[in-house]
C-alpha cells in the first residue's frame, strides 16, 4: 500500500492527475497519439530551512475514453507516477504496454512485487543538499 495525502494546493502535489488528452509523441515513424502519459520533472523544494530535490509527475488521461479503458489507463499511468517507469511484457499486468482485448483494472502480483522492490531500494532522493 502506498500512503497518499491529498493536498488542496496543486503546487504542493507530487502527482497531479488530469483528464486531458496527452500531447502527440514524435517517433521515427511519425507522430503518435496515446491514451495516457506521465511526465516527470524534478524540482527544488524548500523544506524546514533546507532545499531538497522532489519529483513532480503530471499524469494525463484522455477524457474521451470509455470508462474501463480510462480506468485502466489511469492505473497504468499512476504506476509510472509511483516509480514503475518500465513496462511489462505480460498482458495481465497493469504495466503492460498492450493489455489485450480486456482492460486490466487490478494490479497483478508481479506489478505489486515490482513496486515493493522499487520502494525498498535505498536512495538519497529528497535528502537536503
Amino acid at each position: 500500500m502506498i500512503p497518499l495525502t491529498r493536498v488542496a494546493e496543486i503546487e504542493r502535489a507530487h502527482v497531479m492527475v488530469f483528464r486531458k488528452r496527452p500531447p502527440l509523441r514524435h517517433l521515427p515513424s511519425g507522430w503518435r497519439a496515446s491514451n495516457g502519459r506521465s511526465l516527470l520533472t524534478i524540482v527544488e523544494a524548500r523544506r524546514k530551512k533546507a532545499t531538497q530535490l522532489e519529483p513532480k509527475v503530471k499524469v494525463m488521461v484522455s477524457p474521451e475514453l470509455r470508462a474501463p479503458v480510462l480506468q485502466a489507463t489511469a492505473l497504468h499511468e499512476l504506476g509510472h507516477a509511483f516509480g514503475l517507469w518500465g513496462h511489462s511484457d505480460h498482458a495481465g499486468d497493469v504495466m503492460a504496454v498492450s493489455q489485450g482485448a480486456l482492460p486490466v483494472l487490478t494490479v497483478s502480483k508481479r506489478d505489486r512485487l515490482t513496486l515493493e522492490w522499487i520502494r525498498s531500494q535505498s536512495t538519497n532522493f529528497g535528502q537536503p543538499h
